[in-house]
């Protein structure tokens, strides 16, 4: 698992102590907001310079000047479409417009460039939170605007909505999270079906308090498939005590009064066997047959761990509810009893990248594509101007300025170059 960027911070500042820092010098750290003037001098004069556009860009967003920092990432994007740091550091400003698609779409495209692995990790925990933070922002929309919703449904896609346990084993109940995930993976397995995401249905389940019914109700789901422009709705429950198991499913289509129920049941230390069962019934009452090949897809990367799973359900409760530090827990408890659980792997990733970022700086994450570059020796001067603010403090400002008013006993900085001109009078008056 990556370190945290403090602690590469630490580990990098380590390697300088015990002489590692006589390797050459990659990466930059973001200008301070005041240089920009000199930087926009600069990069006027090398416009084609992605480097010094990425300086610049991030001095001004750094000072809170925002729209030109776009500009800036615009016009050296228009230039240099593959600049990795630009393109990070585009996403970032769209994800503070709130353009979230658009901002996902430049994190995507910056995992596809060439000499992106030092950040890959650290992009990749980004795009991770983002695309939850869509999901709850796209729920909300629905749920807001559900009075002008239309009744569109997009062809072929189904919503597993949250398995609810109803049996008498108290234990046993995080196999009802754990179920529906199955299912959902397991019902991905032909193309023929376009199956939404645990999560966008379980968080609808929660705003309708679907999950807390623990009923199978035809109306609701009718309503929830609306919301989530869903073709059908699977509902289901899950029965039983210490040492059986029974399900039921339900299956709702848009435009049919038909609601095919699907049940299996079978001693608990059957249950994988029952799930797949059901998985394949719920296939038969929607009229596919799997090839051979889909039905071997069903069940793949699965523990047969039960208490395994058990953990890796109360991970997936306390996920869905924003706990994400004892999600994490419990996802490493689902692999120590199972090294080879596959999707708990996929799950504890997730879980710390989200645990990560409630902590999270957002100035350090937007710096982060100056480590992608390499100092040019002229630059130098950028990163070491605060040692001249004193000095130029007494250096007139250029704006606003008449060289011809300062034709004798001044000095002035030219608006051209961004060097200061020392105008030094003849005796007698002439220069």
């Amino acid at each position: 698992m990556p370190l945290p960027r403090s602690a590469r911070a630490l580990a990098l500042a380590a390697a300088c102590l015990t002489g590692g820092c006589g390797l050459p010098q990659v990466g930059v750290p973001v200008p301070a907001p005041e240089t920009a003037p000199q930087l926009r001098v600069a990069l006027a004069a090398d416009p084609n310079n992605a480097d010094l556009s990425w300086r610049l860009a991030s001095s001004l967003r750094a000072g809170r000047e925002t729209a030109e920092a776009r500009g800036v990432v615009d016009a050296a994007l228009a230039r240099s479409p593959d600049h990795a740091p630009n393109v990070h550091l585009l996403g970032v400003m769209l994800e503070e417009e709130g353009d979230y698609a658009a901002a996902l779409a430049s994190y995507e495209r910056f995992l596809t460039l060439d000499g992106v692995e030092p950040l890959v990790d650290d992009v990749r925990d980004r795009v991770t939170v983002l695309r939850r933070r869509m999901l709850e922002e796209s729920v909300q929309a629905a749920l807001d605007g559900e009075d002008e919703l239309t009744g569109d449904r997009v062809s072929g896609s189904v919503a597993i909505f949250p398995f609810v346990y109803t049996g008498s084993a108290s234990g046993n109940q995080p196999l009802g999270r754990a179920l529906t995930h199955m299912v959902v993976t397991d019902m991905a397995a032909t193309e023929r079906l376009s199956v939404l995401e645990r999560l966008e249905a379980q968080l609808i389940a929660d705003e309708i308090t679907l999950s807390a019914q623990g009923l199978i109700d035809p109306e609701t789901a009718v309503r929830a498939g609306r919301l989530l422009r869903a073709e059908r709705v699977v509902q289901g429950q899950v029965g039983g005590d210490a040492a059986s198991i029974d399900i039921e499913a339900l299956i709702s289509q848009f435009g049919s009064d038909d609601l095919p129920r699907v049940e299996e049941a079978d001693q608990l230390d059957r249950f994988f066997e029952v799930e797949g069962r059901l998985v394949i019934g719920l296939f038969g009452a929607m009229g596919i047959e799997l090839t051979a090949a889909e039905r071997e897809r069903v069940g793949r990367n699965r523990t047969a761990n039960l208490q395994a799973l058990l953990a890796f359900g109360l991970g997936l409760e306390a996920q869905d509810a924003g706990r994400f530090s004892e999600a994490r827990e419990q996802f490493e408890t689902a692999i120590t009893l199972d090294p080879q659980f596959t999707d708990a792997e996929v799950a504890l990733r997730e879980a710390t990248a989200l645990e990560e970022a409630e902590d999270d700086d957002p100035d350090e994450f937007a710096g982060l594509g100056g480590e992608l570059i390499r100092p040019d020796p002229w630059e130098a001067w950028l990163d070491r101007r605060g040692t001249y603010l004193p000095i130029e403090g007494i250096i007139p400002d250029v704006g606003g300025r008449d060289p011809y008013t300062e034709v004798v006993d001044d000095e002035r900085i030219s608006p051209t170059t961004g060097t200061v001109i020392i105008v030094i009078p003849r005796p007698g008056g002439g220069q």
